[in-house]
C-alpha cells in the first residue's frame, strides 16, 4: 500500500481541484432524467438500478484487459467510490442505446455536497480515461481534450501507464502490436498521398504508418475547416482503431479524430496520387 500512496495522493488532489473549480457545462443531449448507480461494470459501464446500463459516450475508460491491471483498477475504484448508491443526472447524448444496449450518455452527481460539472471531465482530469472521439459528444470534444492534455502534462493515473500514452508515429514496433485497438498516435505528416477514393496521410515512407480517410469523409473536414492537403508537414495526433490488415493504418471517419499541434516541421509533399 505504501508504493501507492504518491498514485492515489496526486488522484485525489486532482479531484479536490475540480470540486473548487467552476461548475462546467454538459455536453449537449437528448433531455436529462434522473437515475441510482447500482454498480460499476469491468469495462467502466454504469449499471442503473432499474436494470439498464450506461456508458459514457467519447471517452475510453481503461479495462483489465488491457495495460496495466492497476490502471483500470484505479479507474473503476474512483468511478465506484462516487457513483455506487448515488442518484445522478443521466444525459442521453444519443438517441438509440449502442449494440450491446447501453445508453450513451454523460453524468453528474446530484444534491448539495455534488462535485459541480460532468463526471467525464472529472474522470478525464484525474487522468482515468481518454478521449474517443464518436460523433454523440462531439459538442463536448474541446473542453474534453483541453481535461485530458492537462491530465497527461501533469502525468495522472493512466498517462504513467506505457499503453495508453501517445505512441510516436516512428514507433512502428509498438504500433505493430495495435491491431484492433484504441490508440493514440503523433507525429509530422511526411507526405498526403491522394488517391480517387481516399486520402493517405503518411507519417514515413513505406512500410510507415498512414492515417487513411475515405474521399467521401472529405467534406466534412472542410466544412471543419480542416485542409487535408494543409497537413503536410504539419506535426498532427491522430487518435482511433488501428487496422494493420494491409500495413500499419489508421482510418480516419471524421475530423474530431486528428488535432493539429502547435509544432510544425515546414512544408511536405503532396501527392495526386497513390
Amino acid at each position: 500500500m505504501i508504493s501507492r500512496a504518491p498514485r492515489v495522493f496526486r488522484l485525489m488532489m486532482a479531484a479536490v481541484a475540480l470540486c473548487a473549480g467552476p461548475a462546467r457545462a454538459a455536453c449537449p443531449g437528448f433531455g436529462d432524467e434522473r437515475a441510482v448507480v447500482a454498480a460499476i461494470g469491468a469495462r467502466g459501464e454504469i449499471l442503473l438500478s432499474d436494470g439498464r446500463a450506461a456508458r459514457f459516450a467519447g471517452l475510453d475508460i481503461p479495462d483489465a484487459s488491457r495495460g496495466e491491471a492497476e490502471t483500470a483498477n484505479d479507474a473503476r475504484g474512483w468511478l465506484s467510490s462516487r457513483l455506487i448508491g448515488r442518484e445522478v443526472q443521466l444525459r442521453r447524448l444519443g438517441a438509440a442505446a449502442d449494440r450491446w444496449g447501453r445508453l450513451l450518455a454523460d453524468i453528474a452527481v446530484t444534491g448539495p455536497d455534488s462535485p459541480p460539472g460532468p463526471v467525464s471531465l472529472a474522470l478525464l482530469s484525474a487522468g482515468l480515461a481518454r478521449v474517443r472521439p464518436e460523433a454523440e459528444a462531439r459538442g463536448c470534444l474541446a473542453e474534453r481534450l483541453a481535461a485530458e492534455d492537462a491530465a497527461r502534462t501533469n502525468g495522472l493515473g493512466l498517462w504513467t501507464d506505457s499503453y495508453y500514452g501517445v505512441v510516436e508515429a516512428t514507433d512502428l514496433d509498438d504500433l505493430g502490436q495495435r491491431d484492433g485497438q484504441f490508440a493514440i498516435v503523433e507525429g509530422v505528416v511526411l507526405r498526403v498521398g491522394q488517391g480517387r477514393d481516399r486520402t493517405w496521410l503518411d507519417f514515413g515512407r513505406r512500410g510507415g504508418f498512414s492515417a487513411v480517410i475515405a474521399a467521401r469523409q472529405t467534406k466534412a473536414f472542410e466544412r471543419a475547416g480542416l485542409v487535408l492537403t494543409a497537413l503536410a508537414g504539419a506535426r498532427i495526433r491522430v487518435r482511433g482503431a488501428m487496422d494493420n490488415r494491409f500495413g500499419l493504418r489508421m482510418p480516419i471517419a471524421g475530423p474530431e479524430q486528428i488535432e493539429r499541434l502547435a509544432q510544425s516541421a515546414g512544408p511536405g509533399a503532396v501527392e495526386p496520387s497513390r
